[in-house]
C-alpha cells in the first residue's frame, strides 16, 4: 500500500547568535561617529594602555623623594661624561638634587620661579646643564659646581639682561637664547657656554607679531647632521624656520619658510620624537614633517588627529594653565602630553603609543611635570617627585581603569537584538575583581553588574606533583561571563571597570551571545 512521504520539518531559525572582537588596541577615538567607529576602538579608556595585541592597565606610582621648598615646576637630568647622572627639581625656592630617594637636602641654588626650560650643552671643556625662567638668572651646573650667570660671573652672558632670557635650545654646538617678550634671540660663538651675546631680529619675518615662545632644533633623521633646521616658534602661532650654521652670516643662515600651525601651548610647546618635532598647539599637536608640507594646517596629519575632540576641548578649557608638555618614555613606547586642569591640582595625561599611534587617558597622577631619568619615567606633584609606570598601584591606593569599546551592529543594522551575555577576555597574575556592563543604542550609563574571578593557583616547580597541578605561566587567562542589564537594541558597547593595588591586567577581547529579532 502507498503511504505518503514523510514531511521534512522546517530548519529551526537560528536563536543565539555569538561574536568576538579584539580589545580596543587602536585606542581611544574621540573623532568618530559612534554609529561608525571600528570595533577595536574605545569611547572611554582611562588608565589602560594599549599595546600592539591588548590594553594593560599603567603602572603606579610611588614617592621617590620629598620635602622640597615649594612644589616643584621643573624637572631636569644632568648626564654626567662618566655616566654618574643626577636628576634636579625646580621651585620658587631653590634647586634640589631628587636623584635618591628620600628626604631632600639644601637647595643648591636659589629661585624665585621654578618654572624653567633647560637643556644640555657641552663645550669641549665641561658638560653643563642650563636652565633659564626669565625672572631669575640662568642656572649653570658643570657637574660640581652651580652658577648664577650674568655678566659677571664665570661662566658669563653679556650683551643681555640674563633675567629676560625665558628659554634656550642648542643648534649646532651653539647656544641659541630666547629673550622674554620679544622677536629676537641671541646666539653665543660656536662651542661656547658663555661670552658676548648676537642678537637676531625677526620682527621682520614674524609677520603676526607677539614674541618667541620656544625653539628646538629639527632633525630630518633623527641625527644631529648637516641638513638639521632651527625651528622658532611665536605666540601667535607662526612657525619660523631656518638653515645654515651661522646667524650671523648670510652666506651661512637662510629662512627656509614661515609657517602658521596654530597657537602654541606654553613654552614646553615642542618635542622631538625620532627625527621628527612635535608641536603642541591649540588645535593638536603636529609633526613638522607632515604638518609643513601643505600651504593650510590640515588637521588629518594631526597626532591627535583621533581625539581632536577631546584634545581642542581640553585646549580651550586650560589653554592658558602652566604646565603644557609633552616627552616620550622609551620603555613603554609612549609619549605623554601632560593636560593641566589646574595648576598644582588635577592632571591628566592624553598617552599615544608611539608604534600604533593609539591613544589613551591616564588619571589620577596629577603630575605637575615630568622626566626620564636613568631609563626611568618620574614626575612631580606637590613637593614631591615620584617614580612613575611602576609597580601595581598608586602609593598603595587602587589604580581604577574603565574601558568602554566602541558601539557595534555585529554586522546586522537592521536587526532588533537581545545581549544576554556579555564577557571580556582578561590575564591577570591573581585573583581579580571586576565590573561589567553594556550600553545599548549609544547609551551612555554607570556600570552597575558586577562578576568576580579567582585565577587557578599555579603548580610550583619541584613541590607540587607531575600531571597534578596546573602550571602557570604568570599569566592567567580569565573567561567568565556576565549577563548586561540591558538588552534589547541594534548595537552595544561593553564596558569593564577594575580597580585593584596588587595585579597586572591585560585586557585581551569581547565575546558576546545575542539573539536576532526582525526589524522593528
Amino acid at each position: 500500500m502507498r503511504q505518503a512521504l514523510a514531511r521534512k520539518a522546517a530548519p529551526r531559525t537560528r536563536i543565539s547568535r555569538s561574536m568576538s572582537y579584539p580589545a580596543p588596541v587602536k585606542g581611544w577615538n574621540e573623532r568618530d561617529s559612534l554609529a561608525d567607529m571600528r570595533p577595536d576602538h574605545a569611547i572611554v579608556l582611562n588608565n589602560f594602555f594599549p599595546k600592539t595585541s591588548y590594553c594593560e592597565i599603567r603602572g603606579g606610582n610611588s614617592s621617590h623623594a620629598t620635602g622640597t621648598t615649594g612644589n616643584v615646576k621643573t624637572l631636569a637630568v644632568y648626564n654626567a661624561v662618566n655616566g654618574t647622572n643626577t636628576m634636579y627639581a625646580y621651585t620658587a625656592s631653590g634647586i634640589y638634587d631628587v636623584s635618591s630617594a628620600g628626604a631632600v637636602g639644601a637647595s643648591k641654588l636659589a629661585r624665585t620661579d621654578g618654572k624653567h626650560q633647560w637643556t644640555m650643552f657641552g663645550d669641549g671643556t665641561s658638560n653643563w646643564l642650563i636652565a633659564v625662567n626669565g625672572v631669575d638668572k640662568p642656572a649653570y651646573f658643570d657637574g660640581t659646581t652651580w652658577t648664577a650667570v650674568d655678566g659677571a660671573s664665570s661662566p658669563a652672558l653679556t650683551g643681555l639682561t640674563t633675567t629676560n632670557i625665558s628659554s634656550l635650545f642648542e643648534f649646532k654646538g651653539r647656544l641659541i637664547f630666547l629673550e622674554k617678550d620679544s622677536l629676537s634671540f641671541w646666539y653665543l660663538a660656536a662651542g661656547a657656554a658663555g661670552g658676548a651675546l648676537t642678537e637676531f631680529d625677526m620682527s621682520g619675518v614674524a609677520k603676526k607679531g607677539g614674541y618667541l615662545m620656544a625653539g628646538a632644533t629639527w632633525t630630518f633623521d633623527g641625527g644631529s647632521g648637516p641638513d638639521d633646521r632651527a625651528v622658532f616658534v611665536t605666540s601667535e602661532g607662526e612657525v619660523i624656520i631656518y638653515s645654515g650654521t651661522n646667524p650671523g652670516s648670510a652666506s651661512a643662515w637662510a629662512l627656509t619658510g614661515v609657517f602658521d600651525l596654530g597657537k602654541p601651548l606654553g613654552r614646553r610647546c615642542m618635542q622631538k620624537i625620532a627625527g621628527d618635532l612635535v608641536v603642541i598647539t591649540e588645535s593638536g599637536a603636529y609633526p613638522l614633517s607632515t604638518a609643513l608640507q601643505s600651504a593650510i594646517v590640515d588637521n588629518r596629519v594631526a597626532l591627535t588627529n583621533i581625539i581632536e575632540n577631546a584634545f581642542t576641548s581640553a585646549s580651550r578649557s586650560y589653554g592658558s594653565q602652566w604646565g603644557w608638555e609633552a616627552i616620550v618614555y622609551p620603555a613603554q613606547s609612549a609619549m605623554i602630553f601632560n593636560i593641566p586642569i589646574a595648576e598644582d591640582g588635577t592632571h591628566q595625561q592624553y598617552v599615544m603609543n608611539t608604534i600604533t599611534k593609539a591613544w589613551c587617558r591616564f588619571t589620577d597622577w596629577n603630575a605637575e611635570t615630568f622626566a626620564v631619568f636613568k631609563g626611568q619615567l618620574y614626575f612631580s606633584r606637590g613637593t614631591a617627585v615620584y617614580k612613575a609606570w611602576s609597580g601595581t598601584s598608586d602609593a598603595g591606593s587602587n589604580i581604577i581603569a574603565y574601558g568602554k569599546t566602541a558601539f557595534s551592529y555585529f554586522k546586522d543594522m537592521g536587526s532588533e537584538k537581545r545581549f544576554s551575555m556579555f564577557r571580556p577576555v582578561l590575564a591577570a597574575n591573581g585573583s581579580l575583581s571586576f565590573l561589567t556592563d553594556i550600553d545599548i543604542d549609544f547609551n551612555d550609563t554607570e556600570i552597575t553588574g558586577q562578576a568576580s574571578y579567582t585565577a587557578i593557583s599555579g603548580g610550583q616547580w619541584d613541590v607540587s606533583n607531575w600531571d597534578e597541578a596546573f602550571w602557570a605561566a604568570g599569566m592567567e587567562v580569565l573567561k567568565e561571563w556576565t549577563s548586561p542589564d540591558e538588552d534589547v537594541g541594534r548595537c552595544a558597547a561593553g564596558k569593564i571597570k577594575i580597580a585593584t593595588n596588587s595585579l597586572t591586567v591585560q585586557w585581551l577581547s569581547c565575546d558576546w551571545i545575542y539573539e536576532t529579532g526582525g526589524p522593528l
